[in-house]
């Protein structure tokens, strides 16, 4: 592995490669015209995760000029801690890819820099933190950037970008600001005090009810995506975004899961082993669509994206959902136990037992999960998806 470069004021121990090359683009391309690949990746990425740093480097491979190395950024603009975020994450991609030359791009980076390290790219990963720092170093009053548009140059010549937890945020617009998920479905949330995984800027501050989101960098077309979703129990906050925004798909990654987008074609891949769920609130034009009496929604439907599942993003949003089945009578909830990861078990198991259907002769049962002043219910909506209510306790 070669580190090439890295942005000023990162690390006075890499060298600085310095480019003038600027341009502008716009930033909605007409998906027809689209290409390259997006692995967008849930956060808590293990450096173990092999199935997601093979792909990362194999798609980054693919445009590789014969005999040369792979050139790989890693934009740490969301990051806290920036430089211990480049090393980590080089360190990372280095050991699956020891001929790789990695480079680091940073807040601080200049735009001739930035621009030019890109052009010279084949594949871009985006690091954690606050996914609110990249839009505002990547767009300037609405629209693209020189480095943004370097970035859609990328993807147009075949390239990839990844993104972990904030880099995976970023590439849907609308994207998240922040917020969970009672709050965004307008519940007064049962909670007297922060939690240990409540997003840095809304700790210690009064709840706002109402999906907090705003514009992302609009890589993505065909959905908006979240992050660190079983364990965070996001599912509420995304359909709320999606009612809100008017977009009909939605795709809820877990932590150390990742899924792959080909922009070209619009398939959706699961790759990780860990899994992530599509998460879908119909339209008027497909026949079927997302309700809601007061707080209540019901008709959301959801699959769980599991390593191998392929589905067309595009197909899915021309598709008119099937009816949806009466919630059967007989229920059966869910129990979460404390700690987090228990928490993470409790809702993906429950979005996995709600799409499978019974065995023969057994009753159709719906599965329930009791969170912080709602509840979701589901049940087999008899083409593979479960078909999924939310809303508030009955007694509130």
């Amino acid at each position: 592995m070669k580190i090439l470069a890295c942005a000023a004021g990162l690390a006075a121990a890499l060298t600085i490669l310095v480019g003038c090359a600027s341009s502008s683009g716009d930033k909605h391309a007409p998906a027809s015209k689209l290409s390259g690949h997006l692995l967008i990746i849930g956060g808590g990425l293990d450096d173990d995760n092999q199935p997601v740093y093979d792909r990362f480097v194999s798609l980054a491979r693919k445009i590789t000029p014969t005999g040369a190395p792979p050139r790989v950024l890693i934009a740490t603009a969301a990051s806290g801690d920036q430089p211990a975020n480049l090393k980590g994450k080089t360190e990372s991609i280095g050991a699956y890819c020891p001929d790789c030359e990695i480079a680091g791009i940073a807040r601080e980076t200049t735009e001739a820099q930035t621009v030019a390290l890109i052009d010279a790219a084949q594949a871009i990963f985006f690091t954690g933190g606050d996914q609110k720092r990249i839009t505002t170093r990547y767009l300037k009053d609405g629209k693209d950037t020189p480095e943004a548009a370097a970035m859609r140059r990328l993807l147009a010549r075949g390239g990839v970008i990844a993104g972990t937890s904030a880099g995976d945020a970023m590439m849907s617009d609308p994207m998240f600001l922040t917020g969970r998920s009672a709050e965004a479905l307008g519940i007064a949330s049962t909670r007297t005090q922060a939690a240990d995984d409540d997003d840095a800027d809304t700790k210690g501050k009064p709840p706002v009810l109402g999906p907090q989101i705003g514009q992302g960098m609009a890589l993505l077309p065909w959905a908006v995506t979240d992050s660190h979703f079983f364990e965070r129990h996001r599912f509420g906050r995304l359909v709320a975004a999606l009612e809100v925004s008017g977009q009909r798909l939605g795709i809820g990654v877990g932590e150390d899961a990742c899924v792959e987008v080909d922009l070209a074609t619009g398939m959706l891949t699961g790759i990780s082993m860990a899994d992530s769920l599509l998460v879908d609130v119909g339209s008027p034009t497909s026949g079927s669509k997302l309700e809601r009496t007061g707080l209540t929604r019901r008709n959301v439907r959801a699959l769980v994206i599991r390593q191998g599942t392929t589905i067309s993003l595009p197909a899915r949003l021309a598709a008119t959902l099937p009816a949806a089945p009466a919630q059967p009578e007989r229920v059966e909830t869910v129990t979460i136990v404390e700690p987090g990861q228990n928490r993470q078990l409790a809702s993906w198991r429950f979005f996995l037992r709600a799409q499978t259907p019974p065995a023969p002769g057994t009753p159709l049962t719906a599965i329930r999960l009791q969170l912080d002043g709602y509840r979701q219910t589901a049940w087999p909506d008899g083409s593979g998806w479960s078909v999924v209510e939310i809303g508030p306790f009955l007694n509130q």
